[in-house]
């Protein structure tokens, strides 16, 4: 059996939602690992690496390298511009904007 699996590395504007509006009480570090989701009801897990920042403050917006874990059901067709949410676990801690697919890929696993 194949299974095609999609991964996706990409450039983002992230912004966490400040503590006062349902937000982090503390900041996110470098190599922050939340879920996001992308306009669906599912959540994908994936790594938040910063450019020149070590952590985001809540309230706090900065541009970061994302790296989806790979799986079946991420779209194929996600572009600059696309929008997304944070999570940790079901709650929102804040959103994003896709800015440039570094990396898209279907990755083949035989079995």
């Amino acid at each position: 059996m194949t299974t095609h699996k999609i991964a996706y590395n990409f450039t983002a504007t992230l912004s966490l939602f400040p503590t006062e509006n349902g937000g982090r009480k503390k900041p996110v570090y470098d190599h922050y690992r939340p879920s996001f989701s992308f306009s669906t009801l599912q959540h994908f897990s994936g790594e938040i690496c910063f450019i020149n920042l070590k952590e985001l403050q809540p309230g706090g917006t900065a541009t970061a390298i994302v790296k989806l874990l790979p799986s079946r059901h991420i779209r194929q067709n996600l572009k600059s511009g696309d929008a997304f949410t944070i999570l940790e676990g079901d709650k929102i801690v804040g959103t994003g904007v896709i800015q440039h697919i570094e990396q898209d890929k279907n990755i083949v696993i035989t079995q």
